[in-house]
């Protein structure tokens, strides 16, 4: 009997041991801030998975990643090319405890697809100029900004709780789709838009002007919008839509007032 107390408390200790080791260390960005340049393939989607910053700028010719950071934590980062992705994350069983300023420039003659799965930020220094559709998603806690968007399709889409602020948007058609907590700030103008809440969270388009919206909440959330020839839509949650301009309205009448 002690012999299988004591080999069980053995094992024990050789699992926790285990974990431990492929947990890996805390580790503390150092005081040395360097820059490191490197050498990716073409790509047209970007998806981040770390604590990163991004700040994005659509130009032509080779695309480029810059990663700029504390050396210690700037070693730790990976970047690869699959199928026109950029993926961007730690190495594996890395455990960063403050990673101190960690900015990725990263340049590329278009761009189709933003994910971020981490708390990091994206800024988009000259906005984006594209005759195809341009995708934004958030799954953690990042931000997403810039100005002067023109595209045939502009699709944001928050399943956590990170923010879109975008302005100066021109585009036929504006996709908004919230289920988590994170808010929306839109302005520029639009053909048709589509905003849809199921979530907590906000979308605010008064300075979106748009021809036909569609408004739909199912959460608790609240839409702002600017209409001027058609607002359809409901609210089976107990949030509630506000809207601006003369539009003719088929739109259930609970939680919709003007401004």
């Amino acid at each position: 009997m002690k012999k299988y107390i004591l080999s069980s408390l053995t094992i024990t200790f050789l699992l926790l041991s285990i974990t431990a080791c492929s947990q890996g260390k805390q580790i503390s960005g150092s005081s040395n801030y360097i820059t490191k340049n490197i050498k990716v393939g073409s790509f047209d989607q970007i998806k981040s998975m770390s604590s990163s910053d991004i700040v994005y700028t659509q130009k032509q010719g080779a695309p480029t990643v810059q990663i700029y950071g504390p050396d210690n934590i700037v070693e730790l980062m990976e970047t690869s090319v699959s199928g026109r992705t950029l993926t961007i994350k730690f190495k594996k069983n890395t455990s960063i405890s403050n990673s101190g300023k960690l900015e990725i420039k990263v340049s590329s003659p278009s761009l189709k697809h933003l994910s971020i799965y981490g708390s990091g930020n994206t800024t988009f220094t000259n906005g984006i100029k594209s005759h195809d559709e341009l995708q934004m998603s958030i799954y953690g806690s990042g931000n997403i900004s810039g100005n002067s968007f023109s595209c045939t399709k502009l699709a944001a889409r928050i399943y956590g709780s990170g923010n879109v602020n975008l302005k100066r948007i021109s585009t036929s058609d504006t996709q908004v789709n919230i289920s988590g907590s994170g808010n929306v700030l839109l302005d520029g103008k639009s053909t048709e838009a589509e905003y849809h809440i199921a979530g907590s969270g906000d979308i605010n388009a008064t300075e979106l002007k748009v021809e036909n919206v569609n408004a739909r909440i199912s959460g608790s959330g609240s839409i702002r919008c600017y209409a001027t020839e058609n607002l359809t839509g409901g609210v089976s949650g107990s949030g509630n839509v506000a809207y601006k301009g003369n539009p003719q309205i088929n739109f259930s009448k609970r939680g919709l007032q003007k401004l």
